[in-house]
């Protein structure tokens, strides 16, 4: 078992001079900004220097070099510097969508939250190969930095792969694991695809951002019936689908927006520029409530930090590696030591073959009837050959509370308590996501900063979840309301058809005005037919 930890914290250096004239070594002035000088030989090639003197009595001048170091706290400082389209942002289309996404101080929240723990990882995959910084801002438009998006297209994860393509990249899909929720093997599979739509169209992020969305069959197609030469395709002029003209314009907005968060108003709450999760490799399947445990965390949390496994366990096979904050990392390393490999999972899965029957199963199995109906959820004894049962390897029905919930369904009820207790390893990003809350409404109710240590044992005030904001003002109601996730292609319209409910209403309860913009995961509240708010 091994721990890949994170990579230092990035800095950039520029290095300037200014040469008036050499005609032997000279000393060298280095200036930083904010941080010590590092370590770099300056070679002076002298004879290159001196193409042009005359003699060697001329003039004996210094060179005046400047090295200025930039360091970061925040990875979005790092985005910034290193977004490249930026003659882009000037075009009309661009400017449109910047009118939808300025003044959404709530969207630009959602964003910082959601990519916390993947951003910096992201962004130095993105720096180690000298690409655009704008494609760290692909997930947004794609998913909204939810690993687990689903598309009406059957599209999944941050990059929204389909199935096809995914495979096509080295993406593994099979019952235990889905690489396409994997933030870090998506990402290297989206960037390796961008890069060759790159070189497939002559050199313009335009296009290749147009094929990532609409493929590169129908970008090329656009190109003949545009009539012009293909190397000299301009992505404005071309005859795209509705979608794709809207694809691009909207990353090149979010670049706009964030590079000039001020003009816009916006607060881009900070994302440390340190890698917050230590990827452990187990070196055997492991159930996933069990390493919650051994690690210290919160087994939603490790879920959510791990969405590539789809089932209870990492894959029997590969991977088996778990991705943990950084501060759990050797919890997890210690509590595993001494564990017999075969004692690391509680469950297996058992394909039913024709002729079984629940009580032949359990009698094979050395368990009990009641046991798998209850974990796989059978209402009466009917079993279908070919469909799997999870099956836990002791009749202890105290393993049950460690049952995972498989698919995340779209719509859950919000039950957040009073208070909570801070218990090791925990951060206000998975406490929030464990309530269906905004860890920047929990820092400002307790006087914390986003950045903020939580110590075990601290009391946080979680009364405000009781308000209007994520709950009814009846207090009756609250066990009514629930959260529904919008999906890609979603509009309020369709949501309120759905949920059998009038517009009007739902635009009310979730203090939308018609015209706003909704983006996919966004959460709306909704109530069921006859519940109201005052």
């Amino acid at each position: 078992m091994c721990i890949f930890g994170s990579k230092a914290a990035s800095h950039i250096v520029s290095v300037s001079f200014v040469l008036l004239t050499i005609t032997s070594c000279q000393s060298v002035s280095l200036e930083t900004e904010g941080a010590p000088a590092p370590d770099i030989e300056l070679v002076i090639n002298k004879d290159l220097l001196n193409q042009r003197q005359n003699t060697a009595s001329a003039p004996k001048t210094q060179v005046e070099a400047t090295i200025t170091v930039y360091e970061f706290n925040d990875v979005w400082e790092r985005i910034k510097l290193g977004f490249q389209l930026k003659e882009a942002y000037e075009h009309p289309a661009v400017a449109k969508q910047v009118v939808a996404y300025a003044n959404n101080q709530r969207l630009f929240d959602l964003i910082a939250e959601r990519s916390s723990p993947f951003l910096y990882w992201i962004v130095e995959e993105i720096e180690d190969r000298g690409l655009p910084m704008e494609l760290a801002l692909v997930p947004i438009v794609e998913s909204m930095f939810d690993p687990n998006a689903y598309s009406r297209q059957q599209a999944v994860g941050l990059w929204q792969f389909m199935a096809p393509t995914a495979r096509s990249f080295g993406l593994q899909q099979d019952w235990w694991y889905d690489a396409r929720r994997d933030p870090r093997a998506s990402t290297k599979a989206a960037l390796d695809y961008l890069q060759k739509l790159y070189e497939q169209f002559n050199q313009d992020w335009l296009l290749a951002l147009a094929s990532y969305n609409t493929g590169d069959g129908n970008v090329r197609k656009a190109i003949r019936r545009n009539g012009g030469p293909a190397l000299k395709a301009n992505f404005w002029e071309l005859p795209l689908a509705n979608e794709t003209r809207l694809y691009v314009p909207r990353i090149l907005a979010l670049a706009s927006v964030i590079s000039d968060t001020n003009s816009f108003e916006i607060i881009l709450q900070p994302v440390d520029n340190k890698e917050p999760l230590a990827i452990v490799e187990i070196g055997a399947q492991i159930d996933l409530a069990q390493a919650a445990k051994l690690a210290q965390i919160d087994y939603a949390e490790l879920r959510a930090l791990n969405p590539g496994y789809l089932q209870w366990a990492t894959h029997p096979e590969n991977p088996q590696n778990l991705a943990v904050p950084v501060n759990n990392a050797e919890l997890l390393l210690a509590g595993l030591k001494g564990i017999d490999t075969n004692d690391l999972v509680t469950w297996d899965r058992y394909k039913i073959e024709p002729g079984d029957t629940l009580s032949g199963i359990a009698q094979k199995l050395g368990t009990r009837v009641d046991i798998l109906k209850t974990v796989n959820q059978i209402p009466g004894t009917r079993i279908i050959a070919g469909n799997s049962l999870m099956v836990p390897r002791t009749t202890d029905t105290s393993v049950l509370t460690y049952l995972p919930n498989i698919r995340t369904p779209k719509v859950s009820i919000i039950k957040p308590p009073l208070s909570y207790t801070v218990r090791r390893g925990d951060n206000l990003w998975a406490i929030a996501r464990k309530f269906d809350l905004r860890s920047k409404e929990i820092a400002q109710r307790n006087k914390l900063s986003l950045a903020s240590v939580l110590q075990p044992g601290q009391i946080l005030d979680l009364r405000f979840a009781s308000n209007s904001t994520h709950a009814t003002n009846n207090a009756k109601e609250v066990s009514e309301l629930k959260l529904y996730h919008v999906q890609p292609g979603d509009s309020m319209a369709s949501i309120a058809k759905q949920f059998d409910t009038d517009l009007g209403t739902l635009l009310n309860w979730n203090e939308i005005a018609k015209k706003d913009l909704i983006f996919p995961g966004q959460e709306i509240r909704v109530y069921p037919p006859g519940v109201g708010i005052e």
